[in-house]
C-alpha cells in the first residue's frame, strides 16, 4: 500500500459521493441479473448494488489491488472481484444486463488515448445482452466561454500554483485587478475541482489529467459510434455549490452548466 493509494481510498469514501450514487442507481431496472461496475475502487456503489439486487451477480473490476482489496474484506455473497481491466474479463459476449462506469470514461480517454477508449466501449457493447444497459457517470466539458470571477488572495495564490503544475493544457487567465480576474469556463472547472488535490499525495495524478475531457455532445457521439442506442442523458451538480465553498464571488451574468454528465444508453441489435 503506497501513500497515494490509502489517500485515494479516503476520497472515494467521502460522503459526498452518496448522490452520485443515487443518481446512477436511479437508472437501474429493478430485473437485473449480472452488473458489471467498471473501475468500482473500493466497491462504494458495487456495496450498494449487491444489498439492492441480492440475487444478482455483482462483479467489480479494477487495476489496484489495494482498492480492490477493500470491496473483497466485506465479503459480500454476490459480488465477484477482478483484478485488471476490461480488456482481460473473463466473461463470454452477452453475459452482463448492465455496465456502469462512474467516473471512470474521462481517465481512460486521457491517460490511455482515444483509440484504446474506443476499445474499451466497444468491448462493453459485446459483453451486454441485447437490450443490455449502459450507464455513464462522467464529468462535462462546460465549454470555453470567459467568466469574470472575484477570488481572495490566497485563491489566487492557488490559481497560479495551480497554472504553474496543471498539465494537460496551458491555463490561461486575465488579472482585472482587486482579486478579479477573466478567465475560461473549462479552465476555471479544473482549477475549482482540483484546488483539493495540491501539495497532497495525489497531485501528480490530479494534475496530469483533466476533468472536462468531454461535452455531452462529443460522448453522445462517441457512444452512438459504438452502436449503441442512447435512451437519457441529464447534467447533474451544480458548480455553484464550489463558488460557495470556496468564498468565489462570479461578476458574469450567466448560468454556469453543471459539472457532470449521466448517461443511459441500449445496447439494441
Amino acid at each position: 500500500m503506497s501513500a497515494k493509494e490509502k489517500e485515494m481510498a479516503e476520497l472515494l469514501a467521502r460522503p459526498d459521493r452518496e448522490e452520485i450514487f443515487s443518481a446512477v442507481m436511479a437508472y437501474i431496472s429493478p430485473n437485473v441479473s449480472a452488473i458489471l461496475d467498471l473501475g468500482c475502487g473500493i466497491g462504494s456503489l458495487t456495496s450498494r448494488l449487491s444489498e439492492r439486487f441480492f440475487s444478482a451477480l455483482i462483479v467489480g473490476i479494477d487495476r489496484s489491488k489495494y482498492l480492490l482489496g477493500k470491496l473483497q474484506s466485506r465479503r459480500e455473497r454476490n459480488i465477484l472481484t477482478v483484478l485488471g481491466d476490461i480488456t482481460d474479463l473473463p466473461f463470454e459476449n452477452g453475459f452482463f444486463d448492465l455496465v456502469l462506469t462512474v467516473q471512470v470514461l474521462h481517465e481512460i480517454l486521457h491517460f490511455k488515448g482515444e483509440p484504446f477508449l474506443k476499445k474499451t466501449l466497444q468491448n462493453i457493447y459485446e459483453l451486454l445482452k441485447n437490450e443490455g444497459s449502459f450507464i455513464i457517470f462522467d464529468h462535462a466539458n462546460p465549454g470555453d466561454a470567459p467568466i469574470s470571477l472575484e477570488l481572495s488572495e490566497e485563491l489566487l495564490e492557488k490559481l497560479c500554483e495551480f497554472q504553474s503544475k496543471f498539465k494537460p493544457r496551458r491555463i490561461t487567465y486575465e488579472d482585472l485587478g482587486k482579486g478579479r480576474i477573466r478567465i475560461a469556463t473549462r479552465d476555471f472547472y479544473d482549477f475549482v475541482t482540483k484546488i483539493w488535490a495540491l501539495n497532497t499525495e495525489l497531485e501528480e495524478e490530479e494534475m496530469s489529467e483533466t476533468h472536462t475531457s468531454f461535452t455531452c455532445q462529443e460522448l453522445m457521439k462517441l457512444i452512438r459510434e459504438t452502436r449503441f442506442e442512447i435512451v437519457h442523458t441529464a447534467s447533474l451538480t451544480p458548480i455553484n455549490r464550489h463558488l460557495e465553498y470556496y468564498g468565489i464571488s462570479l461578476n458574469s451574468a450567466v448560468n454556469l452548466p453543471n459539472r457532470h454528465i449521466i448517461l443511459h444508453a441500449k445496447r439494441i441489435e
